[in-house]
């Protein structure tokens, strides 16, 4: 029973503001990646997803250049992902 919680906690208890962290800097390079980051709370299911995306595109530079998008900028933003993930204790 304790596991359905536990699960259930992850898709629905929504408590990430990923918002607060977010830049203009970084606003500008999700929204090139079609990423909208609102002023919510978000699920660790919902932040996931999220940094999966942004995970899988490091590994493809010429899109990221494709869309004009510094890639040292785009390495900070994961960054700031790993920085949300410890300051949740995710």
């Amino acid at each position: 029973m304790e596991d359905h919680k536990v699960l259930d906690e992850y898709y629905t208890k929504k408590f990430i503001n990923i918002y607060k962290y977010i830049t203009d800097e970084y606003s500008e390079i999700l929204t090139k990646l079609d990423i909208t980051i609102e002023d919510r709370d978000y699920s660790n299911s919902e932040f996931d997803k999220i940094n999966s995306k942004l995970i899988r595109m490091r590994k493809n530079i010429e899109f990221l250049n494709s869309k004009n998008i510094d890639n040292i900028l785009f390495m900070k933003l994961l960054d700031l992902f790993d920085k949300i993930e410890a300051d949740y204790n995710l």
